[in-house]
C-alpha cells in the first residue's frame, strides 16, 4: 500500500528530531543506502505492510528561532557533508510556531512568532491554531495520514486533577479566560497538542517523559475518534539495558542489594534536565522500571541525572549493581553506556510512526499497549521486562497474521 505519511513533530529543531528528518531527507535523495530500523530485524514483522522511511514527509513545531540547517549544525549529530548536501531539501520541511503557556526561559533565541498563550483570550484558540496547522500540513503534503510525534523538552510534572479524567472538564479548561486556566495549573502545553492533533484524527506518538495523552480525558477523546496512541519516555539507553538486565538477575536468583545510575549529557534535553523540577520528571520515569521487574524494593536504587555541556550529544551513563548470591556473598557489575542520544532514539521513534499507522489501518483506538517495549514509562502495560514486552507484540502480531 503506498501512502504518504505526514509526521508533525513537536520540538522539530531539536537533536532527535533533525537527525530523524536528516535521515529522512537522505533516504529519499539516494545519499545513504538504508537506515534499519528495530522492526525490521524480526522476520515475523517484515510480513506487514509498514510503511517506510522515504513515504513520510516532515513538518511540526517549536520554540526556538534557529533554521533547521543551524539546529542541525548546533546539535552535531548529523555528518556536516550530508548536512550540506540537503539544504535545500530542510528549507521545505514544514515549520510553525510552537505555542507556549509562558516564555520558555531555557531557550536563548525564541521564535518571535511563538504562540504565548497570555496573548489569547483562552486555551482554545491556541487549540484551535494547532488544529488550523495539522489542516495546512496536510493538504500541502497531500499526506493521507498524520502522526504527531511528540519529542519536544521534558517537562514538569503535573498532579492529577478532576480535568485529567473528565474530558467535559478538560474542554471546560480550555474555555475559561485564559489567566483563570493558567492559575488552576493543570494543563500544559503537550496537552494541547494532543487534543489538537486527536481532534483532527492523527495518532499521537508521546517519546517524552511528560503528561500529555496519558490522562483518561484525552483517552477518552482518542477511542472516541478512532485514534491510536502510545507512550511514553522513549527507552533508548540506560532504561534499555536495565530492562533486559535485571530479568536475568532475577531468572538466576541474585539478589539486588543496591543499585546506582548516573547519567551525563549536554545537548538541549540536558540542559533542559538541569533544572530540578524538569529533572524529577525523568528521574521518576527512570527509576520505576526495577522494582516491577525483580519482584522486591528493599534495595538501594539510585537514579542521578547532570548536563555537561562538553558531552554534546555523547550521553554516558553509568551503572553499578551490587548483588548476593548463595551465603549472601557479594558481588558486584558494573556498566559504562556511551551512545549518542540522538542516533539511539531516532530509529525508536521512525519505528513508532509506522506503527501507529499499522494499528490505525487496523481500525485500533485507544493506547497500543503491546509496544510497551520501546518506552521507559509504557502506559497501559503489564511488565517493565524487556524480552516480556518484545513477545507481548510478537504474539499480538501472530494473531494479525494469523500464524502459530
Amino acid at each position: 500500500m503506498s501512502e504518504v505519511i505526514g509526521v508533525l513533530i513537536i520540538g522539530v529543531k531539536g537533536a532527535v528530531a533533525t537527525t530523524l528528518i536528516s535521515a529522512g531527507l537522505t533516504s529519499s535523495a539516494g545519499l545513504v543506502k538504508q537506515f534499519t530500523l528495530p522492526s525490521e530485524m524480526d522476520p515475523l514483522f517484515q510480513q506487514l505492510d509498514l510503511p517506510t522511511l522515504d513515504m513520510m514527509r516532515f513538518g511540526g513545531w517549536d520554540v526556538a528561532s534557529a533554521s533547521m540547517k543551524d539546529s542541525l549544525q548546533h546539535h552535531g549529530v548529523v555528518p556536516k557533508t550530508l548536512v550540506d548536501q540537503i539544504d535545500t531539501q530542510l528549507n521545505q520541511v514544514w515549520l510553525s510556531p510552537g505555542v507556549a503557556l509562558t516564555p520558555a526561559p531555557i531557550h536563548d533565541e525564541l521564535d518571535p512568532k511563538l504562540r504565548i498563550a497570555s496573548q489569547f483570550e483562552n486555551l482554545r484558540v491556541l487549540v484551535d491554531m494547532l488544529r488550523a496547522d495539522i489542516q495546512t500540513f496536510k493538504t500541502e503534503h497531500q499526506a493521507d495520514r498524520v502522526v504527531v510525534l511528540d519529542l519536544s523538552s521534558t517537562a514538569p510534572n503535573l498532579a492529577s486533577t478532576p480535568c485529567h479524567h473528565s474530558l467535559a472538564e478538560f474542554e471546560q479548561v480550555l474555555d475559561l479566560p485564559v489567566q483563570n486556566a493558567l492559575s488552576l495549573n493543570t494543563v500544559h502545553e503537550g496537552m494541547l497538542y494532543a487534543y489538537a492533533a486527536i481532534s483532527e484524527g492523527c495518532s499521537c506518538i508521546n517519546f517524552t517523559p511528560s503528561k500529555t495523552f496519558d490522562i483518561p480525558a484525552l483517552i477518552e477523546l482518542a477511542v472516541h475518534n478512532g485514534v491510536p496512541l502510545c507512550g511514553k519516555d522513549g527507552k533508548t539507553g540506560q532504561t534499555l539495558y536495565k530492562t533486559a538486565i535485571a530479568p536475568l538477575l532475577r531468572q538466576r536468583a541474585l539478589k539486588v542489594k543496591g543499585w546506582y545510575s548516573t547519567n551525563i549529557l549536554g545537548n538541549r534535553d540536558g540542559e533542559v534536565l538541569d533544572h530540578p523540577e524538569h529533572r524529577q520528571t525523568k528521574i521518576d520515569s527512570k527509576r520505576a522500571v526495577l522494582s516491577e521487574i525483580l519482584g522486591y524494593d528493599d534495595f538501594d536504587h539510585q537514579v542521578h541525572i547532570h548536563y555537561y555541556k562538553p558531552r554534546g550529544d555523547a550521553k554516558e551513563a553509568w551503572d553499578n549493581i551490587d548483588f548476593e548470591g548463595w551465603f549472601g556473598v557479594p558481588m558486584q557489575m558494573k556498566i559504562n553506556w556511551l551512545g549518542s542520544d540522538s542516533i539511539l532514539a531516532a530509529p525508536l521513534a521512525v519505528d513508532l510512526v509506522r506503527w501507529m499507522i499499522y494499528f490505525q489501518r487496523r481500525g485500533e483506538t485507544g493506547v497500543i499497549s503491546s509496544l510497551s517495549s520501546y518506552f521507559k514509562s509504557p502506559i497501559a502495560a503489564d511488565t517493565h521486562d524487556f524480552f516480556e514486552q518484545v513477545l507481548h507484540l510478537r504474539e499480538e502480531i501472530k494473531k494479525h497474521l494469523k500464524v502459530d
